[in-house]
């Protein structure tokens, strides 16, 4: 899986808001800048290896389970009490089933309120890298949301009406490559409440 999401991302365009967009809808849901790409994809191999080993299979998933997936929220903090969704967003959801119930992942850079340069051709920079002599042509200066090169894990159900989700996110004192055991216990957890609420409403398992 993390070498096809390579393979997307390395051909993938940059968007205004310094994400990657692959050009396939079926990709991991990694979603980062070209920046902070290699850091984001080392974190979901080992993720993924860390479930699989516990015996839990980590795929995109199937078209014929009808799973959704979870909006993710990028932004740190709120701004004006609404959400930051990022867009675009994989076709299916890449879940990992765990005692036979797929759970969602989703692996997310953070994005931060920073001041930002205008370069040209449609293009903002943080101002702390801007230097005037290196560009030219009319300039500004504006507030935006740019990727802030830490990461966010989301696990979630993937199930219409049953909502559960569990959220780390990282700080530059505090990575999230340090919590795989944490992570890993809680979507066992996770899953074991999320079996229980779906045989109560005869859902998936019969």
């Amino acid at each position: 899986m993390i070498d096809d999401a390579e393979r997307h991302f390395e051909t993938a365009e940059t968007r205004i808001d310094g994400y990657l967009k692959p050009r396939s809808k079926l990709f991991v849901d990694v979603a980062t800048s070209r920046k902070t790409l290699i850091k984001s994809l080392r974190f979901a191999n080992e993720l993924f290896l860390r479930l699989e080993r516990a015996g839990h299979r980590v795929v995109i998933a199937s078209a014929s389970e009808e799973l959704i997936r979870s909006p993710c929220n990028v932004l740190e903090g709120r701004v004006g009490g609404r959400e930051h969704a990022l867009t675009p967003s994989p076709r299916r959801p890449t879940v990992a089933y765990i005692y036979g119930v797929p759970t969602g992942l989703s692996i997310v850079e953070t994005s931060e309120i920073v001041e930002t340069q205008y370069v040209g051709d449609g293009r903002f920079i943080r101002k702390s890298e801007y230097r005037k002599s290196e560009h030219v042509g009319p300039t500004w200066s504006s507030t935006k949301n740019l990727p802030s090169g830490r990461l966010r894990l989301v696990g979630y159900s993937p199930f219409h009406g049953i909502p559960w989700s569990r959220c780390w996110t990282e700080t530059s004192k505090d990575l999230l490559d340090s919590k795989f055991e944490e992570i890993v216990n809680a979507l066992r957890l996770g899953a074991l409440d999320l079996v229980t609420r779906l045989k109560e409403e005869e859902r998936y398992f019969s």
